[in-house]
């Protein structure tokens, strides 16, 4: 029982409790104890991961079924990347994920739109992209993205990141402008990853709250994304006490890792010899797992 409390303790320190303000009121009044945090057990990975796939099959974005059910790649199992998930007291019901950029692996989007990114970096600039939104059509209403978007932001400022980066299709792109403000950063080019068009767009962390400012300066408080982001409370306490810094954070268990290897065991194809020596010092079982593959580094 002693244990089962001081789990419960933890998960409360680590959760930022959602108050039921002007912002969007109504639509967290049904929701049992909502509540943000960054997962970190096995549950919490999974619900979102299989959240992400039953929104991307939904989508047409996945061709072939999976019998995991569960969407994820090789960056889940970097200790940066932060999945950040909304739940109604222990139940997911929304997700975002956030990858930071590394020198050995780079991010998602490197594969459509390196040269723009690689501009970024030249500038000593700290990037991070946002992948694997999804919330499920019945809770859509609820605007749910908008309570992570705030959480991730934060975060974002926390860690001092200079640059938010996304890739969404093109039908999106209005929505990501106008209520967040990106602005473009790439243009289209097809992504084999989901099996359709990509547009990159970005925000700038050194402008975007005087953007945000003059653009909802007119609006009224309850629809105000300004005074929802910069005004009201801010989750900066909860992250800061409870929270750790995207790069001191630790890696999943050996054990977790594992899971969800063999659940998805081709996130790791076509990595670099230094990728796997990276990942196997993380994970020691990945060393024979992969060292039937042979593979050389990228130039």
């Amino acid at each position: 029982m002693t244990d089962i409390s001081e789990n419960t303790r933890q998960d409360r320190r680590r959760s930022v409790r959602l108050r039921r303000s002007a912002m969007l009121r109504a639509k967290l009044d049904e929701i049992d104890r909502p509540n943000i945090k960054i997962a970190e057990t096995r549950d919490e990975w999974s619900q979102s991961f299989a959240l992400v796939y039953r929104e991307y099959l939904a989508s047409g974005y996945i061709a072939q079924p999976h019998p995991s059910g569960m969407h994820l790649s090789v960056y889940n199992l970097l200790p940066a990347t932060c999945v950040f998930i909304f739940r109604t007291y222990v139940t997911v019901i929304s997700t975002l994920t956030q990858i930071f950029d590394s020198e050995l692996f780079g991010l998602p989007m490197d594969a459509l739109y390196r040269p723009e990114l690689d501009a970024l970096r030249c500038q000593g600039r700290k990037i991070t992209e946002l992948s694997a939104l999804a919330t499920p059509r019945e809770t859509r209403w609820c605007n749910l993205m908008v309570f992570l978007s705030k959480t991730m932001f934060e975060y974002s400022m926390m860690n001092n990141i200079d640059d938010i980066c996304i890739m969404v299709n093109p039908k999106h792109v209005n929505f990501y402008k106008t209520m967040f403000l990106f602005e473009d950063f790439g243009e289209e080019r097809f992504y084999p990853g989901v099996g359709a068009p990509a547009v990159a767009l970005r925000i700038n962390m050194e402008h975007i709250e005087d953007k945000a400012s003059e653009k909802y300066r007119d609006f009224e408080t309850d629809d105000n994304i300004h005074e929802f982001f910069y005004k009201m409370k801010s989750t900066l306490v909860d992250l800061n006490n409870g929270w750790t810094f995207y790069d001191k954070r630790p890696p999943m268990s050996e054990e977790d890792a594992s899971f969800f290897f063999n659940a998805r065991p081709e996130i790791t194809a076509n990595l670099t010899m230094r990728q796997i020596e990276h990942l196997t010092r993380l994970y020691p079982f990945l060393g024979c797992a992969l060292a039937s593959s042979t593979r050389t580094d990228h130039p």
